[in-house]
């Protein structure tokens, strides 16, 4: 059977997942953790500074904007705001970039932190913060998984145009285990 969240009392949402399935989803959330650190600038600090936060400021130490990231992936984490207008897109990085950036990355992390509690399979039981972030980490690998498989229109099958032997097609299946989640996570969070 395959997993699928349902609503618990008090706010929580519980889900049964098999050891596999704990096993693949420690996996993916870990490697889109790597992907997020990678990401991090050198010297940018892990946490925010919370009056450097309210004060609008990002830790850079200076007014360089963020680059726009190399990786495709990430590319899709971090859009352009403004592709007509780099500067305006800078100026946007600048703002919102880091801090977006500590977002998904402390999302990916209960991730895997929550998943700690099933690592040999069993039901997972979480608090209305952990499920919130669990959809957004949801959200983030779905994105990067969807980069990867070249998706790159809404009515797109995954893996479209792959070659028999393209190793890529294996993720297929994944994906769309993924969107499953995903949509009985919002389900139950819905009520």
């Amino acid at each position: 059977m395959i997993a699928a969240f349902t609503r618990g009392p008090d706010d929580t949402v519980h889900v049964e997942l098999q050891a596999a399935e704990s096993r693949l989803l420690t996996g993916l959330f870990g490697d889109l953790l790597e992907l997020l650190l990678d990401d991090v600038p050198p010297g940018l600090p892990d946490e925010v500074d919370p009056l450097a936060a309210e004060l609008g400021l990002n830790g850079l130490g200076d007014d360089t904007p963020p680059a726009r990231p190399d990786d495709p992936a990430l590319a899709r984490l971090f859009p352009d705001a403004y592709p007509d207008d780099p500067d305006a897109t800078a100026e946007f990085r600048r703002y919102t970039q880091p801090d977006l950036s500590t977002e998904r990355r402390r999302r990916a992390a209960v991730a895997v932190e929550t998943l700690e509690r099933v690592s040999d399979g069993g039901r997972l039981s979480l608090a209305a913060d952990e499920a919130a972030a669990w959809l957004g980490a949801l959200n983030d690998l779905r994105l990067v998984l969807g980069t990867r498989l070249e998706i790159t229109k809404d009515d797109q099958e995954p893996g479209e145009g792959f070659g028999p032997g393209d190793p890529r097609t294996a993720y297929v299946p994944v994906y769309y285990y993924l969107g499953y989640l995903q949509e009985t996570l919002v389900e139950s969070l819905g009520g």
